[in-house]
């Protein structure tokens, strides 16, 4: 019984290990998601402010975009 007790707890130690990730690596996966977020909304920014040319409502809703960030 020991013996089972021994491969069942090292086997889940193992399990738990290969499973779970660092800090470090969490950290760096949110970072590069928020980056992405910001690249995406700095080109829907672009795009709003090409389609709004001079019209300041229009431009007022892409402040909005930046404001977001």
């Amino acid at each position: 019984m020991n013996l089972h007790k021994a491969v069942f707890v090292l086997a889940t130690v193992i399990f738990l290990t290969a499973c779970g990730s660092s800090p470090d690596k969490q950290k760096a996966r949110a970072e590069a998601k928020k980056t992405e977020e910001e690249t995406k909304t700095m080109q829907e920014y672009k795009a709003c402010l090409k389609k709004a040319k001079t019209d300041e409502v229009k431009l007022d809703a892409c402040e909005r975009l930046i404001k977001a960030m």
